[in-house]
């Protein structure tokens, strides 16, 4: 019996060893201090250590929730190959019918077009002649961007360093992101919504541009005017109503604190300013530059509202842009300013020839960007032979990098630059350089996203949930072992060292696999117990029916496990195919259950079967012994 018994104690031998080296990894990380952590981190050896312990899921361990979805309106817009405002009417309208729900946005803009009586083969002549092709077009357009909306962000999320992270659609156009252990909030925020797109525009020279912001005054000056000649109607009104009205227009562009509400005499000022030069009276000249106070950013929007600016834009191809953020001049200044750029309407060149991406510090002879963070950028074969091309011809203008419209740097052309190489200065910290390197690399999304949901879980919660749940498998785990050894005697201390055996294994492949511990998971290991015990009861009491015919304990033990082996197939291979749905179909945490449940199943089949029959073999062959204490 001894030796027929020896390939079952080889083969528990080398799981229990494969268990316990599996899970040691995860109980010396869990001993370590935040001090030693960092330490490790500091030798690149904690890395290593996290890829082998249990990891814990967002709901444990602390993080982000964000539900994204795509601006399916914008990329409509995008992908016409040309633009006109009655285009921009019809796509703002079924921009706000479809915010109501199950209202779908290509519907509504069919019905839309065909209400207008526009013709869609104008702007969409690629897609098709006919509305119905080129509407059938478009929504295989926007499945596809969130496709590669999906692709993409998995990529940043990749290269960012989150461990385990949860990307997936939800609906059609919506995409669900779970980050555990993020601790900068912010930070994710901006890499997962900003949208990469890479321009590099040539910026009008001085007095290109002096010229174009005093016609956008005499614009300015002329409206108000207009509007000040009292027509038939109100020629009632008093010097003292227009000059009240003219100071609430002030008050609402420039705003007022409370300290200069009483002050008349500033209020004069400001409003002859405004008056004598409107749109220059926001400007301010900075070393190179003009800048714009950011208390004046609203102004300035309202003004480039207006549709007589925007007309006078379109036909001088150009457009005004912002820094990407507010700085002050010096250290001793408090105002901050933003730096106003008047660029050309189209861009020399786009995102989509960056080749590679990398994040680095200045080195010492590279001028300004020595010790700085910079982004140093490789172009295609087409990139290069435009970049070169550009600044070649443009020597000694200046060139904007503008990433989401939002001005990054605008330096000079020194020189040609035939080897499509080039670098982005001006980054706060090496973190905000890495992050654009990382979104240049993964490639720019393809419709913009917006932020609907948010969620984010402390790790004081997490811990909290971690103890919680470990109270719970203990609590429950104490009260089946005293119930089985009570009520099974012997019979049921054997069944509990398979229980005990069966949590190990269950952590031990969740190492092994790198699967993802969650709240719902740590049900589903106490739901495992439950199912493991239930194995055990259903042998022992088959084990128990047999003993009470008249047969010896071997018999009885043989033919227990035989009968019993049916029914625990069954049983356990519903709970299987349940498991598998739950895990093809659920998210996040549903998916934590499932993964923990299927596993947990299968293994306490093995340790039911397998590891308590080898024990019970053993006891019989050793005792001899005509009774069994079962």
């Amino acid at each position: 019996m001894g030796k027929n018994l020896t390939p079952r104690y080889l083969i528990i031998a080398l799981i229990l060893v494969w268990a316990i080296s599996t899970l040691l990894p995860t109980w010396r990380y869990q001993r370590l201090t935040e001090i030693q952590k960092e330490e490790m981190r500091n030798k690149g050896e904690l890395e290593s250590l996290e890829s082998k312990v249990v990891r814990q899921g967002l709901d444990l361990k602390g993080g982000m929730y964000i539900v994204l979805e795509a601006d399916i309106p914008t990329l409509v817009a995008n992908l016409a190959s040309i633009k006109d405002e009655r285009l921009d009417n019809i796509i703002t309208k079924t921009k706000q019918e479809s915010i109501k729900p199950n209202l779908d946005f290509f519907s509504i803009f069919e019905n839309e077009v065909k209400a207008d009586g526009i013709k869609l083969s104008r702007y969409y002549h690629e897609y098709g002649a006919s509305l119905e092709d080129i509407i059938s077009a478009l929504r295989t357009e926007a499945d596809d961007a969130i496709n590669r909306v999906l692709e993409i962000l998995q990529n940043r999320v990749d290269q960012f360093g989150v461990s385990e992270p949860t990307i997936q659609k939800q609906g059609k156009h919506r995409i669900v992101v779970e980050l555990a252990g993020i601790k900068n909030s912010d930070r994710a925020r901006a890499l997962l919504q900003s949208t990469a797109l890479l321009e590099f525009y040539l910026v009008k020279n001085n007095s290109v541009t002096n010229d174009f912001i005093s016609q956008l005054d005499d614009i300015l000056k002329r409206e108000n005017n207009d509007s000040e000649k009292p027509s038939k109607s109100d020629s009632s009104l008093t010097s003292d109503t227009k000059k009240s009205d003219n100071t609430k227009q002030v008050s609402e562009l420039f705003g007022n604190d409370e300290s200069s509400k009483n002050d008349s005499s500033l209020t004069d000022n400001v409003q002859d300013l405004f008056s004598n030069a409107p749109f220059s009276s926001l400007l301010t000249a900075l070393p190179g530059d003009i800048g714009i106070e950011e208390k004046n950013i609203y102004a300035l929007k309202r003004f480039l509202e207006n549709p007589d600016i925007q007309k006078k834009l379109k036909n001088a191809n150009g457009q005004l842009l912002l820094s990407q953020e507010a700085k002050s001049i010096n250290s001793n200044s408090t105002e901050k300013f933003y730096r106003l750029y008047y660029l050309e309407d189209q861009p020399e060149l786009t995102g989509g020839i960056v080749e590679e991406a990398r994040a680095d510090l200045g080195t010492i002879g590279s001028g300004s960007s020595a010790g700085q963070a910079i982004v140093s950028l490789s172009m295609n074969n087409d990139g290069s032979r435009t970049w070169s091309r550009v600044t070649g011809a443009n020597i000694g203008e200046r060139i904007a990098i503008v990433l989401d419209n939002k001005v990054h740097m605008a330096p000079s052309i020194r020189e040609k630059i035939p080897s499509g190489r080039t670098q982005i200065e001006g980054f706060a910290n090496i973190n905000e350089a890495k992050d654009l390197a990382i979104i240049l690399r993964a490639g720019a999304l393809p419709a913009p996203v917006k932020i609907i949901e948010e969620r984010i879980v402390g790790p004081s919660l997490g811990t909290d949930s971690i103890t919680k749940g470990t109270q719970a498998v203990i609590f429950g785990l104490i009260l089946i072992l005293i119930f089985m050894i009570i009520y099974y005697r012997l019979a049921g201390t054997i069944a509990n060292f398979a229980l005990i055996w069966n949590i190990l294994l269950v952590l031990a492949i969740l190492a092994s696999l790198q699967a993802t511990l969650t709240l719902p998971g740590i049900a589903g290991l106490i739901l495992t117990v439950g199912m493991s015990i239930d194995a055990n009861v259903i042998i022992f009491e088959r084990i128990r029916e047999e003993l009470r015919k008249g047969k010896t304990p071997k018999a009885a033990i043989d033919a227990g496990y035989d009968r019993a082996i049916t029914t625990i197939i069954d049983a356990n291979v519903t709970t299987l195919i349940a498991s598998l749905v739950l895990y093809q179909f659920g998210t996040g945490p549903i998916k934590g259950f499932a993964t923990v449940l299927f596993w947990g199943i299968l293994i306490s089949m093995f340790t039911a079967v397998y590891i308590t029959r080898t024990i019970f073999n053993t006891y019989i062959s050793k005792t001899n012994s005509t009774k069994l204490s079962i």
